[in-house]
């Protein structure tokens, strides 16, 4: 993964009408999480299922930043109220509740469909160390960034174009279904630790 983005660091000024790579997207996004005092970073593709409608995928992306966006909703809730705080505070609090549980139940389909990869590098030990599959994560995404780019051209039909993303879509792992009540933080500390 270094070595990879290494040669892009190089190319500072990379082709004016090619697709950035981190980000949203139409198929899904790709996020960096840059070195960490723990010495880890890592890269994370999500890939929606293809044929999720755009209002699915608004719908989606709100739930993944209303976590920043309800906050600051309730605290202008709590300052608009300021004469009543109680009122205000209890308003905001049920306001961020409610647009959580709203997001989580209108986005379970589209959810349920998005497919993830990471790669994580520990820096420490005197070199990199990289978990996860970095040859199947930079090819997915590359592949979806160069045919979103035809597809703005008019190079590939819209259908073309949702062939690549569910082929793309298809060559990732299904998701992992956790049995209940388990937790996700238990299950990516326990990967950790079995991986010093």
């Amino acid at each position: 993964m270094d070595d990879v983005d290494e040669h892009r660091d190089r190319h500072p000024h990379p082709h004016p009408h090619r697709t950035r790579r981190t980000g949203w997207h139409p198929w899904g996004r790709c996020t960096v999480q840059p070195v960490t005092r723990a010495l880890w970073s890592g890269r994370t593709l999500e890939v929606h299922a293809p044929g999720a409608t755009a209002g699915e995928l608004l719908l989606l992306r709100a739930l993944q930043v209303w976590g920043a966006a309800g906050a600051l909703v309730a605290v202008a809730l709590v300052v608009a109220l300021h004469r009543a705080p109680a009122v205000g505070l209890v308003v905001a609090v049920l306001l961020y509740a409610a647009g959580f549980v709203l997001l989580v139940r209108v986005t379970r389909r589209v959810r349920s469909g998005v497919r993830t990869l990471t790669i994580t590098v520990f820096h420490g030990n005197g070199r990199p160390e990289v978990y996860g599959d970095v040859r199947l994560i930079e090819a997915s995404l590359d592949l979806l960034c160069l045919v979103e780019d035809a597809v703005r051209r008019g190079q590939v039909s819209r259908v073309e174009y949702e062939q690549v993303w569910g082929q793309v879509w298809r060559s990732m792992p299904e998701p992992v279904v956790r049995p209940a009540g388990r937790s996700r933080s238990r299950e990516v500390a326990q990967r950790r630790r079995s991986h010093r």
